[in-house]
Parts: C-alpha cells; sequence; structure tokens
C-alpha cells in the first residue's frame, strides 16, 4: 500500500521537478511550456490513471501537467559538448562540404591554396609584362616565358589535386594508379623543364659576357626556340616511363603529393640525374663562376660592351632566380640526403610537409626577384595596370 505521504507527493510533484526530469532528457523549460499549451484537453480537466496493481487509489494528475507518457512529448535530443574535451573538439574542427577538418588540416589547405594562388598569378603578370615590353621581349624573356608556363601548370595541375588529398584522405588511394602515376609524371616533366631553361639560360649568359660580339649571331630568337621545344620535347620522353612502365608511384601521405618511389626505381633516377641533374648543375655552376670573374675583372672586357654589360641587369636576375630556386630545394634535398645515408627516417610530418611545399613555392620567387632587380619589368607591369602615378624608375 501506498502511504499518504506518497500519495501527496505524487498529487503535488511541482513543475521544477518535472523540468528537471525533463532537462535530463536535453530538453528546456520553455519546451515543457509548450507542450503544456498545446494539450488538446481542457487545462480544468483531471486525468484517470488504472488502478495500480497493489489495488491502491489511482494518482490523480492536475491538468496543467503534461497529459499522458512524459516521454512522447520530449523533443529530439540535440548533441550538446559534455566535457570540455567535446568542446575543444569542436572547436578545433571545421566543416568542408560535409567532411571535418582539423585546425592542422585547414592550415595544410591553407598553404596549398595561398602557393596555388601565387604560381598561377605571378607566372600570368611576368607573361604579361614580357609579352607587352619591347625591353623585355629578349631571350632571356622567351626563357622566362617558358619557366612561368612550367609553374602556371604546376599551379593548375599538381597544387589542385593537393587540396582535395587534404579534405578527403581515401581519394588518392581509391584512385592511386591512374592518379598517382598521371601527377608523378607531370612532376618529373616540370622539374626537368626547370633545370634544363636554367641551363640555356646560364649559357646565354655566358656568351654575352665572354663574347658579347658574338652573341647576336650566335643567340638568335630561332635558336632560343628550337631549346625551348627541345627541352619539352626531352622531358616528356625521358619521363614516360613513369606512365607505360612497371614503375611504382607511392602517395606522400604527409604532403599529400604523388611522388616517384626512388628506392623500387634506383636505376632509373640515377638516369634521371645522369641527363638532367648533373648536366644542368654543372653548366649553371661553370658558366656563372666565369660571369663572375669576368665581373671583377672589368678591364678583361671586349672594348664598346663594357658599358652595356655593367649596365645590363639580366645577369643578376637570372642569377638570383637561379639561386632562389635552388634555397628552396636545399632543405628537402638535404634531409632526403641525410635519411639515404644514415638508413634513418626522423622526418616530422609537419615539418615533412613544410619542406616539401617550400620546394614546390621555388616558382613564386622569380616575380620577386624579377621586380626587386628589373626596372624594365617594374615599369612593365606598371603600364601594365596603369599605374603611372607610382615613381617607377
Amino acid at each position: 500500500m501506498v502511504n499518504a505521504r506518497q500519495r501527496s507527493s505524487m498529487h503535488k510533484l511541482p513543475w521544477l521537478e518535472e523540468w528537471r526530469f525533463l532537462n535530463n532528457r536535453t530538453a528546456s523549460f520553455l519546451e515543457v511550456f509548450n507542450v503544456h499549451l498545446t494539450n488538446d484537453h481542457s487545462s480544468h480537466e483531471t486525468d484517470s490513471a488504472p488502478p495500480n496493481n497493489d489495488g491502491s487509489e489511482p494518482a490523480t494528475v492536475d491538468s496543467l501537467w503534461i497529459r499522458g507518457n512524459i516521454n512522447d512529448y520530449v523533443v529530439p535530443r540535440r548533441d550538446a559538448p559534455t566535457s570540455i574535451a567535446d568542446v575543444k573538439m569542436q572547436v578545433d574542427q571545421a566543416s568542408f562540404a560535409g567532411i571535418a577538418l582539423s585546425a592542422e588540416k585547414l592550415a595544410y589547405v591553407s598553404v596549398i591554396v595561398i602557393i596555388t594562388a601565387l604560381l598561377i598569378v605571378t607566372s600570368i603578370l611576368i607573361i604579361a609584362a614580357i609579352v607587352t615590353s619591347p625591353s623585355l621581349r629578349n631571350i632571356v624573356g622567351c626563357y622566362m616565358i617558358s619557366l612561368c608556363i612550367a609553374d602556371l601548370l604546376c599551379g593548375t595541375l599538381i597544387t589542385p589535386v593537393s587540396v582535395y588529398s587534404v579534405i578527403d584522405d581515401t581519394w588518392h588511394w581509391q584512385h592511386s594508379e591512374l592518379v598517382c602515376r598521371l601527377e608523378a609524371y607531370i612532376e618529373l616533366v616540370l622539374l626537368s623543364v626547370v633545370l634544363y631553361i636554367f641551363m640555356w639560360i646560364s649559357v646565354d649568359r655566358y656568351i654575352a659576357m665572354m663574347r658579347p660580339s658574338r652573341y647576336e649571331t650566335e643567340q638568335t630568337f630561332n635558336r632560343c626556340k628550337c631549346w625551348v621545344m627541345f627541352t619539352w620535347i626531352t622531358a616528356l620522353l625521358l619521363c614516360c616511363p613513369v606512365l607505360f612502365s612497371e614503375m611504382q608511384a607511392r602517395y606522400d601521405k604527409h604532403a599529400y603529393l604523388c611522388v616517384l618511389d626512388c628506392s623500387k626505381m634506383l636505376p632509373y633516377v640515377v638516369t634521371m640525374a645522369v641527363l638532367v641533374i648533373m648536366p644542368s648543375v654543372v653548366c649553371i655552376a661553370y658558366t656563372y663562376n666565369g660571369i663572375f670573374c669576368q665581373l671583377r675583372n672589368p678591364d678583361t672586357l671586349e672594348d664598346g660592351y663594357k658599358g652595356q654589360l655593367q649596365a645590363d641587369g639580366s645577369f643578376v636576375t637570372t642569377f638570383f632566380i637561379i639561386i632562389s630556386f635552388l634555397v628552396s630545394w636545399l632543405p628537402l634535398l638535404s634531409v632526403n640526403l641525410i635519411e639515404a645515408l644514415i638508413k634513418v627516417n626522423f622526418q616530422i610530418p609537419s615539418v615533412h610537409f613544410a619542406l616539401v611545399w617550400l620546394a614546390i613555392s621555388s616558382g613564386c620567387w622569380k616575380f620577386f626577384v624579377y621586380y626587386i632587380t628589373s626596372s624594365h619589368f617594374r615599369r612593365s607591369l606598371g603600364a601594365l595596370f596603369l599605374l603611372n602615378f607610382c615613381d617607377i624608375e
């Protein structure tokens, strides 16, 4: 039997206790009150309950209370953070197309997007400035356009894929066979083109310094175009084995790029080093060493060309463009070389990502080098944007 005290508590359950009960189910006081207002029955009716199993009198519920089973009136549960860790996790995550991104991945996406935008914008600006300026439409300008085309292709074909790879980790695994081979092939082609173009630029500047009287005869536009075409065709053919052979491309999950698996393709890597890297590095080192030795001894220059050569800023411009490329790639190459020598992989994911994308961003720096060292480029860029009010000398 239910005693009088228990029966009284059943009759006089206060609103506060009811709200506390519902609050455990993530309902608010306003939701309880809203359920009460939408009750179909009169506020002055009383609800009779069926007799209890023990034969005691049924408890009556005042009409101001919720009619029926209280669980029927509880609103759908809203997910709410239950701890400080949950709150921190929600703050550290964002959503992109329904996919949750951590703060680290958001930073990676931001870096890749910025580098992509710089590659595209700076390449277009350099090409436009060279094409619209008669003083820049020379042999060096032709080679610079070829470099910009390589960087433009990198910014449109390589880096955008990495953005999607950061957002969806499984995307490359689902399309690894096709995407990784094609991506690695394009990367090798563009890198080979850049190295070859740097070699032709250094040869051009060397002839201009050492044999200025024969420069216009030896270095013509037709010959320059032939070297550029030879460069692209050679790079496309040398890298074909990546597409049509059993060579393996692997997905670098820390850099979000597909690269050639050098550990399993050592003969091909050695061949590419002999045909592309070594000739370019040796030629650049030899020619610019001769150029700067000649600049330190201006008396040895041919008469009638001293003033012209000393006033030509393309020697400095091309040299610092090559230096910026080398500085961007040197940290990554040094780490990889040390790891190969000591047989230890001590790469930290975030550091590895930074080194790889620093190397990829090497194409962005030539715009700033060009702008700082070339007055003709600044003038052409100013005219391109109609910035005649700027003091550009």
